[in-house]
């Protein structure tokens, strides 16, 4: 059923188990972006800071270019993907010292 919903609209991509599943480090990373320690470590190295949450060329791929729709296709969860947002827009007005609530 939902795959026959997901074809019906060109582009929408489902996030269902294997979405989670695939996405699952690239989720945790993001979500770890709540303590400002841990943005202020990604916004200092990123490349490093994906590899230690084991991202794959991919997804590392995406981050670097900021490519949303690749991310989302990696397995992205919209929500954890915000929170990567809020810490790229930290870094454009000044610093990691913002909140994520």
């Amino acid at each position: 059923m939902i795959s026959q919903v997901a074809n019906t609209i060109f582009g929408t991509t489902i996030f269902g188990p294997r979405e989670a599943m695939r996405g699952y480090a690239l989720n945790r990373m993001c979500f770890s972006f709540n303590h400002a320690r841990n943005r202020e470590a990604f916004l200092r190295d990123e490349e490093a800071y994906c590899n230690v949450f084991g991202l794959t060329e991919e997804q590392r791929r995406a981050v670097r270019e900021r490519n949303v729709l690749a991310l989302v296709a990696g397995g992205g969860n919209i929500y954890y993907l915000g929170k990567l947002a809020g810490c790229l827009w930290a870094r454009r007005i000044g610093g990691p010292d913002h909140t994520h609530r």
